[in-house]
């Protein structure tokens, strides 16, 4: 079958490229208030601000803030940020005004003696220098003036600066560095002032303005800046290299202390060591006015023209060209250090030293490309658009009409071609029988004579009698869908990339089998590729970034990771290959390269800047002073926080915890918390901050909290109430019912002790030489006879010898018992009717006399 393709052969050149970046533009779309930028610093408190000719701006990872001169900016046009060792940052406008914002921001301020500053500056000659000295006093360095212009606190001159003459404007002028403790300040001199201690002079070319220079951390070197170059001295100021381009040069800045940056007037920028050698280069054509490294290690420009521009993590680099408009699916290198890609559009590409790139082939269909190359022949393998090409010979296609699904790492001069209906073995420059499988093969693997195959329903073994084997049976890891299988012949083991369960692995020396999974540390569980490297580390490509794995002797293992948000271009990994110590990764949007060092710093601390940004008490905002002086009425709260992160953004996690009421930390990735009904007590609010992958910051927030209870729960108000109400009882007695009814205490009292007392007693008596025990609640009434009385219950009739006015006194419950008539005593609680002449004990009619019926009435049922 002839198919429709382009083939590419061999060019007499690649195409090279220059490194890129993955870059972050910000803008007005952004919420920057104009695309001129001429500043750029960081707080101690992470915020970025940024001056431009449309006043400042800032950024905390999640929004721009502007502001402008109705926010106290003075003049729109900001041109440089000065910041000072207390946290006070100066900033320098067109027109030679200053005004300042503490780090800790609270507003802007002018600086009070901008009067002083009109009278001794014209509208040329802005504040380029400024450092602040013990007693107060504001040392300025101008562009245009020779001298340093000094106020102090109080607002007299202490020094003013010299006049210019035609002469010393343009032969005897020197920029002057004076090292301080916290920084720098430089200035324009003539010769004839004498160098002090701890300053350094650099002779001027003809000009005033556009200057600037620098120390380089932990060295002797200086980097001076004129409009027409860039030079380096030596600390004996000698001149020892010269940086000469087409293109101006408008700022410089130390990076350490061999290397520095130069931004270049619509010429880009790049960092220069002290050799003359760019070791990186960003944004070309641009008028670049500043750079800033960041906390986290990410790169921040700001240009003239063109807004600002950040890269995450300028360590990865893009591979830029006509490779960068496909997604990647394989990679694989030969002997010489060349990579090959295959793209999921079918096309191969070829990468050579320095990052040159060339298509070698190309197709019109789309059907996925792999590419594979082994190590005991020395052949590479190209399989596009059902083709089989052998080390680039792309004129003798090898035709294999069944859909592949993947081709497999060669062994032993072997590969497996895996199908959507089985799969075959390409071996002696020949396919062997399809051997066919009901389910669709993803790939394969050979463990010796047996083949090892990942499907959709999980993993299968044929030996080699074509016996198969469901590895499920023998343990359920081996259940999961597999797309990708890799033999680690030092370890003798097997890894499967499943979809769901991370990496399973089979383990031949003592037939062990298990997981390395999300919840160990990978990523994602869902694996679409495995590269081993060597003996002990294997790159695993989730859905969700690149992990290295690094395993040991007892099968222990670390893991580190790289993500979107560390600087990949996407978090679908398809592939890795490692040439040297280049690390190549390729994904759905293109190829990117980096060291593998990268991955050994992804557990470096990086500072966090973690602060409460507002509290609100029933939706008004409140200090934190104020949370420990909550009524009871008061008990919605609202607590706001953030980190500035500006690689994880919204990815950062947050863990809280409220002390006194939850039980356990909490995980959010919002940005606030509610407690919508908040009950009365003590409570510490807590929060800290950890990273997407999980490792806690030592650092933490918390804020006390005290809700108190409403007066009615306070113990001075029951214990007054309980006091009150009974001095009122006593009174209603005392006045109500002790003066005149006297009789009713005795039927209260019953009452309560009956309620309090709810247990069982007993009357005991002899009766025919026998003690009788019986309950008393179970005795109706007692009849009189002489001196005997007849103990009438509720079973039975019991003749006591015992006078009928002794009864009560040696009954355990005197109180339940009522004499109604000189010979009855009847018990109240068994009496069911009552009148002044009779009353009714279960049917049984007992008399009332007139000298008792008084006693009756105060009996209550």
């Amino acid at each position: 079958m002839k198919k429709n393709l382009t083939v590419i052969v061999f060019l007499t050149a690649f195409f090279s490229y220059a490194q890129e970046y993955s870059y972050r533009e910000f803008g007005l779309n952004e919420g920057l208030p104009s695309l001129q930028v001429y500043d750029i610093h960081q707080d101690r408190n992470g915020i970025l601000w940024f001056a431009t000719d449309r006043g400042i701006a800032n950024y905390n990872g999640y929004e721009i803030k502007s502001f402008g001169i109705q926010d106290g900016v003075l003049n729109n046009v900001v041109l440089d940020f000065h910041p000072q060792a207390d946290g006070t940052v100066y900033c320098s406008t067109l027109d030679c005004n200053l005004f300042y914002f503490h780090e800790d921001f609270q507003g802007f301020f002018p600086y009070p003696f901008n009067s002083l500053l009109a009278k001794n500056l014209n509208t040329l000659q802005y504040v380029k220098s400024i450092y602040t000295s013990e007693d107060g006093s504001l040392h300025l360095g101008c562009e245009g003036i020779l001298g340093a212009l000094v106020i102090s606190k109080n607002g007299k001159i202490l020094q003013r600066p010299d006049k210019i003459t035609d002469s010393s404007e343009t032969e005897n002028t020197y920029t002057v560095l004076e090292k301080k403790d916290n920084g720098a300040f430089f200035f324009y001199k003539t010769q004839t002032i004498s160098p002090k201690k701890n300053s350094v002079h650099f002779k001027n070319k003809a000009t005033l303005t556009k200057v600037d220079v620098i120390q380089l951390p932990g060295s002797k070197y200086y980097v001076y800046k004129s409009p027409f170059m860039v030079s380096v001295f030596d600390e004996n100021i000698k001149l020892i290299r010269e940086i000469k381009t087409e293109f101006e040069p408008i700022s410089i800045k130390a990076i350490d202390e061999n290397r520095f940056f130069i931004g270049y007037h619509f010429g880009g920028a790049k960092i220069v060591d002290l050799k003359n050698n760019t070791t990186e280069s960003f944004l070309e054509n641009k008028s670049v006015t500043n750079f800033l490294i960041d906390h986290e290690g990410g790169y921040w420009f700001t240009t003239l023209h063109s807004g600002i521009w950040y890269t995450k993590e300028p360590k990865i680099k893009i591979l830029k060209g006509e490779l960068s408009n496909f997604p990647v699916n394989s990679l694989t290198k030969d002997d010489n250090g060349k990579i090959f890609a295959g793209t999921l559009s079918g096309k191969i590409f070829g990468i050579g030293p320095n990052t040159q790139c060339q298509m070698i082939y190309n197709t019109t269909h789309t059907r996925k490309a792999f590419v594979e190359f082994d190590k005991k022949t020395k052949n590479s393998y190209f399989f596009s658009n059902q083709d089989l090409f052998i080390n680039k010979d792309f004129s003798a296609p090898i035709e294999f009409p069944i859909y592949t699904t993947k081709i497999s790492e060669p062994q032993e001069q072997r590969i497996i071609f895996s199908l959507i209906n089985g799969f075959s073995v390409y071996e002696k420059n020949s396919f062997k029988t399809i051997r066919e499988f009901p389910f669709r093969i993803h790939d394969a693997c050979f463990f010796k004579n047996d083949i090892f195959l990942g499907t959709p329903e999980g993993v299968y073994v044929v030996d080699e009698k074509n016996t198969v084997s469901d590895l499920k049976e023998s343990n359920t890891l081996f259940s999961f869908r597999v797309d990708d299988i890799d033999y680690n012949e030092a370890r003798n083991e097997l890894y499967f990339a499943t979809l769901g369960q991370g990496i399973v692995v089979y383990n031949k020396n003592n037939e062990k089998v298990f997981s390395i999974a999300k919840k160990d540390g990978l990523l994602s569980d869902v694996i679409n590729e495995i590269y081993i490297e060597n003996k002990d580390t294997i790159w695993v490509c989730t859905n969700s970034g690149l992990n290295r794995v690094i395993l040991d002797e007892e099968g222990h293992f670390s893991i580190t990771g790289l993500k979107s948000s560390n600087g990949l271009l996407n978090d679908g990994i398809n592939d890795v290959e490692i040439t040297n110590d280049t690390l190549w990764i390729a994904s759905k949007k293109g190829l990117v390269y980096t060291q593998k060092q990268i991955f050994d710093q992804q557990n470096q601390a990086i500072p966090h800047f973690l602060k409460i940004d507002y509290i609100k008490v029933n939706d008004a905002k409140a200090s934190p002073e104020q949370l420990t002086q909550l009524s009871y009425k008061e008990s919605r709260l609202e607590i706001a926080f953030s980190d500035v992160s500006f690689k994880k953004g919204n990815e950062i996690i947050y863990h809280y915890f409220l002390e006194g009421l939850d039980k356990k930390w909490y995980r959010t990735t919002n940005r606030k918390v509610i407690f919508p009904l908040l009950p009365p007590g003590h409570y510490t609010f807590k929060v800290a901050v950890t990273d997407p992958n999980g490792s806690d910051s030592k650092k933490y927030l918390e804020i006390p909290i005290y809700i108190s209870p409403p007066f009615w729960k306070n113990s001075w108000f029951i214990i007054s109430l309980i006091f009150a109400i009974g001095i009122i009882i006593y009174l209603f007695f005392k006045t109500n019912v002790l003066s005149y009814n006297k009789d009713i205490i005795r039927e209260l009292i019953r009452l309560i002790i009956k309620k309090i007392k709810n247990k069982e007693s007993y009357y005991v008596f002899k009766e025919s030489g026998k003690e009788i025990r019986i309950k008393t609640n179970t005795i109706l009434y007692v009849q009189s006879a002489g001196n005997y009385i007849d103990l009438v219950t509720e079973k039975k009739i019991y003749t006591i010898r015992c006078k009928i006015g002794d009864f009560i006194a040696t009954t355990p419950d005197p109180l339940e018992y009522i004499r109604i008539h000189r010979s009855y005593i009847v018990r109240i609680d068994k009496i069911e009717t009552k009148s002044k002449t009779e009353i009714t004990i279960r049917g049984e009619k007992l008399p009332v006399s007139n000298s008792f019926s008084s006693e009756l009435e105060k009996v209550f049922f």
